[in-house]
């Protein structure tokens, strides 16, 4: 099939989630496109050219943007009389008329030539799904559209109330809904999306990357946390550094990761400076390293002050696979990762007391954490890993697509996690 990957802009260092993704349709041997509205330059492509790229604002033929984009305008203005001009400068009004300008640059920049037809086109984002949404009813891109919501996209208040006129054009102009938990279902369904165009896929991690757990150490020595994680609000690092300050014993966190608030976090944790060590940013094989030597994995996500949440973190994942046990809270949809007592621990948002008493119960030896670890990595193999969710991905794109494979497709509407 040839499949396009509608994204706002590429490659984001962030987003591993979306490049691996790709690469598993790449290599279940499907014609791979990255549509984006930015193509970054200055970062290396991580999937190394194995797939074609096209920028949507790429070429502006030497001149400064603003010149280019006039130019195209009067083009298209002179050119009104045609029903494909026509079509052309309606579908960037209407966007304009609900108050964002990228579809009608989108439009302008993209040119006669247009994008192509695909079999399937799936975008990462609600945005980038409204985008191509408007491309489609300028007739410069064909094929059936899937829209994979993931978290800032449905939960953020000022994108939220920018965007959500145009989802719900996405709701009735569009083919599919992924959104990557129950909880964004419901979201969706609530602003007025038919369930039955809605499958719940998720984000996963490549189990066989991860070898099975090995028998992890006794209680011999200080309990070792890890966190990785931006700091941003909705992360929760406050209160994981917070919680080690309170806790007894001589339990140690290691933080990964950078962001905004570093110099709040750091602050905080000169309250326990033998507790709490900074790791800085470091390669991704160099966290895994970290993890394996970790007995606990934490991130006490929160709902940041403008609305933004997780949607269901991957670092959570590649914690439970490798058997380190997890402690989370009850946020967005780790819930439905973590069955809580289980599979992991989860407590109350912003509640540093209550994590410091699940790090008293863990080194206490009260609870079966052979069990849990055992649970943990069964979770994943069952519903997180990426080898199958790549086929679930695939099995929609071609009944999207209307392709009958070899085997008989998924329903788009009954292809869920």
């Amino acid at each position: 099939m040839k499949i396009a990957f509608f994204l706002s802009n590429y490659p984001v260092l962030s987003e591993t989630f979306v490049v691996r993704q790709i690469r598993g349709m790449i290599d279940l041997s499907h014609q791979v496109t990255i549509i984006t509205g930015q193509h970054d330059l200055s970062v290396d492509d991580p999937l190394s050219g194995a797939a074609h790229i096209v920028s949507v604002r790429a070429n502006t033929g030497g001149s400064s943007p603003i010149a280019h984009l006039l130019k195209k305008s009067a083009r298209l203005l002179l050119g009104a009389q045609s029903g494909k001009s026509r079509r052309r400068i309606r579908a960037g009004l209407t966007g304009l008329r609900d108050g964002i300008v990228a579809p009608i640059v989108d439009i302008l920049s993209v040119g006669e030539q247009g994008l192509g037809h695909f079999d399937a086109i799936i975008a990462h984002f609600g945005p980038a799904g409204v985008r191509a949404m408007y491309l489609r009813d300028a007739g410069l891109i064909s094929g059936p559209i899937a829209t994979v919501f993931h978290g800032l996209d449905v939960t953020e208040h000022s994108l939220v109330k920018k965007f959500l006129p145009h989802y719900r054009r996405l709701f009735t102009q569009t083919e599919a809904l992924l959104p990557i938990s129950e909880l964004w279902k419901k979201k969706l369904i609530g602003w007025g999306a038919d369930p039955a165009m809605i499958t719940v896929h998720r984000m996963g991690v490549d189990v066989s990357d991860f070898p099975m757990p090995q028998p992890r150490r006794g209680a011999a020595g200080p309990l070792r946390l890890l966190t990785t994680a931006r700091f941003v609000q909705k992360k929760g690092l406050i209160y994981a550094i917070n919680a080690m300050c309170a806790a007894p014993g001589d339990s140690h966190l290691s933080i990964i990761g950078y962001g905004p608030l570093e110099k709040e976090l750091r602050e905080a944790a000169a309250a326990c400076p033998a507790r709490v060590t900074f790791l800085g940013k470091i390669p991704h094989r160099e966290v895994l390293a970290e993890l394996k030597r970790s007995d606990v994995f934490l991130l006490p996500s929160v709902v940041a002050d403008n609305g933004d949440m997780e949607g269901i973190p991957v670092s959570l994942m590649e914690a439970m696979a490798l058997g380190v046990i997890t402690v989370s809270t009850w946020h967005s949809g780790i819930p439905e990762l973590i069955d809580d007592g289980v599979e992991g621990f989860l407590v109350e948002e912003r509640n540093a007391g209550q994590i410091a008493d699940i790090i008293t119960t863990i080194e206490s030896g009260e609870v079966d954490l052979a069990s849990m670890r055992v649970a943990a990595r069964a979770k994943i193999e069952r519903e997180f890993d990426n080898r199958e969710l790549d086929t679930r991905l695939e099995q929609i794109a071609f009944t999207l697509a209307g392709i009958v494979p070899a085997t008989e497709p998924v329903r788009v509407a009954e292809a869920v996690s």
